[in-house]
């Protein structure tokens, strides 16, 4: 388990909030394809900050690798999940969206 600092998580919010807006189509492949008929994604809990399946990473010259389940509108959370970059500047690039 991990946990993602405090101080990320508004970057972290606004990149999700991004993604369940349908703002980043190119990353919905495996959302669109997920079950029999594609999975719906909702706003993210808080839990994502401390669930059992986050994962934070923080690389030596500041940036991190995240990895965060994510909640659909029949799973709290499905086997979907975001992997993200954080830069050293503190902005969250959501690189890839796949099931586990």
């Amino acid at each position: 388990m991990g946990r993602i600092p405090e101080k990320h998580r508004e970057a972290v919010r606004a990149a999700l909030d991004e993604l369940v807006a349908g703002r980043r189509p190119e990353l919905m492949t495996w959302v669109d394809n997920y079950g029999a008929a594609g999975a719906e994604l909702i706003p993210q809990p808080d839990d994502i900050w401390e669930h059992r399946l986050t994962d934070f990473v923080p690389r030596d010259d500041g940036t991190a690798y995240i990895v965060l389940p994510l909640w659909t509108s029949d799973e709290a959370p499905s086997d979907l999940s975001a992997e993200c970059e954080l830069s050293k500047t503190g902005q969250i690039e959501i690189i890839d969206v796949h099931a586990l």
